[in-house]
C-alpha cells in the first residue's frame, strides 16, 4: 500500500509541475509570440527531467554512494548533466525554436538556460536518492539488530537444558573416578568439557580461534570414543595455519560436524570424513566432507536442517559480505566455508 501511494505522489508532482510550467511560460513575452503551441517542447523537457531525476536518484546516486566511490559519482554527475543539457538544448534549438519564440536566439543562451534547469533537477534528485537509500539503510539495520536478537534468544533457551545435564556430568564423573573406570571418566570429562564452554565461554559476539578448535577437537574425540572400532569409518581432521591469531564467533562450525557424523556414517558401511581448517592472516576456510549414507536417510527428523539454517542466518548477521559458504552434494557431501577473521 506504502508503494502505492509513493508512485500516486510521484505522479502528482509531475503533473502538477506540468501544468504549472504550461500555465507560467504562456504568460512570458516571448512565449506568448509563439507561431504554434507550446505542448511538444514542454512535453519533452519534461520527460527529459523524469529521465533524468530517475536516472540520478534510483541508479546512481545508491549504485555509487553506497559503495562509496565518490569520485566516479562525481565525475558520472557532471558528464550526465553536461550531455543531457548539450542534447537538450540541440532539440530546442533545431526543432523547437519557431514554438515559442520570433527570434532567433543563441545556442549558448539556450544551453544555460536548459543546463540551470537541469542542474537543478540533478540536485534535488541526489537529495532524494540520499534521503531514500538512508531510510532503506536504516530499515536494513534494524532487521538485523532484530534478527541478531531473535537468535541470541534462541541459543539462550537452547542452554537450559544443557545447563542441567552439565551438573549431572559432574556427579557421572565423580562416580566414574572414584569405581576406576578410567575410559568412561574420559568421555564425561570430554562431554563436559563441550558443556562448560557452551554456557560459559561461547556467551560472546567472538571468541578466540584457539578456543573454539578446542571445543572441535573434543567433540571429533568425542565421536570417536563413541563409536565401534569395527566401525568402517575413516576420520582425519587437519589444521593449517596459526589457530592462535584472530577471532571468530562461537560454535559457527560445529553444526557442519555434526552434520557430518550424523549423515556420513552407518553401521557396516564404509565411510569417510574428512575435516580441514586453514588460517592464513586473516582469511580462514574450513572444509568438511563426508560420504553420502544418510543424508536421504533422515527426511522425517524435523530437525535435520535447522542447524544449518541458524547457521546461515548468523553468517549474514556476524559476517555481511565477508564469508562465502559453498555446500556441494556429489559423490560425497561438501561444505566449504571462507570468511574474514
Amino acid at each position: 500500500m506504502k508503494k502505492y501511494i509513493e508512485t500516486a505522489l510521484h505522479i502528482f508532482f509531475w503533473l502538477t509541475g506540468f501544468i504549472l510550467v504550461t500555465s507560467v511560460v504562456k504568460n512570458i513575452s516571448p512565449f506568448s509570440k509563439s507561431d504554434g503551441t507550446l505542448f511538444y517542447p514542454i512535453v519533452f523537457g519534461t520527460i527529459i527531467n523524469i529521465g533524468l531525476f530517475y536516472l540520478n536518484a534510483f541508479v546512481f546516486t545508491p549504485y555509487y554512494i553506497h559503495k562509496k566511490k565518490i569520485l566516479k559519482f562525481i565525475i558520472l554527475f557532471i558528464a550526465c548533466f553536461l550531455l543531457v543539457s548539450l542534447f537538450e538544448t540541440v532539440v530546442d534549438y533545431f526543432f523547437f525554436m519557431n514554438y515559442y519564440s520570433t527570434e532567433h536566439e543563441p545556442f549558448f543562451a539556450q544551453f544555460i538556460t536548459n543546463g540551470f534547469l537541469n542542474l537543478g533537477v540533478l540536485i534535488f534528485s541526489l537529495g532524494y536518492g540520499l534521503t531514500k537509500n538512508w531510510f532503506k539503510n536504516e530499515k536494513a539495520n534494524q532487521k538485523l539488530k532484530e534478527d541478531k536478537l531473535s537468535t541470541e534468544l534462541d541459543f539462550l533457551k537452547a542452554q537450559l537444558n544443557p545447563h542441567f545435564l552439565f551438573n549431572v556430568l559432574n556427579m557421572a564423573f565423580s562416580s566414574a573416578t572414584s569405581n576406576g573406570d578410567g575410559r568412561t571418566a574420559d568421555m564425561i570429562e570430554k562431554l563436559a568439557s563441550l558443556m562448560r564452554y557452551m554456557l560459559y565461554e561461547s556467551n560472546v559476539t567472538y571468541i578466540e580461534l584457539s578456543k573454539e578448535v578446542d571445543y572441535i577437537t573434543n567433540y571429533i574425540e568425542l565421536q570417536k570414543k563413541r563409536l565401534s572400532v569395527e566401525l568402517p569409518v575413516k576420520i582425519n581432521f587437519k589444521i593449517d595455519g596459526d589457530i592462535n591469531k584472530g577471532k571468530i564467533a562461537p560454535l559457527l562450525l560445529i553444526p557442519f560436524i555434526e552434520n557430518a557424523f550424523k549423515y556420513g556414517i552407518k553401521l557396516g558401511v564404509k565411510s569417510e570424513i574428512n575435516i580441514n581448517l586453514t588460517v592464513n592472516e586473516s582469511d580462514f576456510e574450513f572444509i568438511v566432507t563426508n560420504s553420502l549414507i544418510n543424508i536421504l536417510g533422515n527426511n522425517s527428523d524435523k530437525n535435520s536442517g535447522l542447524g544449518l539454517k541458524n547457521v546461515k542466518k548468523r553468517l549474514e548477521i556476524l559476517y555481511p559480505y565477508k564469508h562465502k559458504l559453498e555446500i556441494t552434494k556429489n559423490n560425497k557431501y561438501s561444505v566449504t566455508l571462507n570468511l574474514t577473521l
